[in-house]
């Protein structure tokens, strides 16, 4: 038998092996992936949630002029801890 012929039965038996590990490891990955993508998603948009311009008497609901007191941060999250916040005492239905 020759090298080449010697080395194809060594590593014969465990292809089929190594290719699965390999296979369940892309899924193992791609599933932490995709869990992190959810969280961080869900993170953004718990924080994106506090900000209060829209229930703000301030905020204009023009897309001109979002709020007369502080229109570079309207709808930010700058916005968030917003020091001239007043609730608006005209809610929409």
């Amino acid at each position: 038998m020759t090298g080449f012929h010697q080395l194809q039965m060594f590593v014969q038996p465990l292809w089929v092996p190594v290719c699965a590990a390999l296979a369940w490891l892309l899924v193992v990955l791609g599933s932490v992936s995709l869990g992190r993508s959810l969280r961080n998603g869900w993170l953004v948009s718990k924080r994106l949630h506090q900000i209060p311009c829209s229930h703000c008497r301030f905020f204009t609901g023009n897309y001109l002029l979002k709020c007369s007191v502080h229109p570079q941060t309207a709808l930010s999250e700058a916005a968030i801890h917003c020091q001239d916040y007043c609730k608006s005492h005209i809610l929409d239905a």
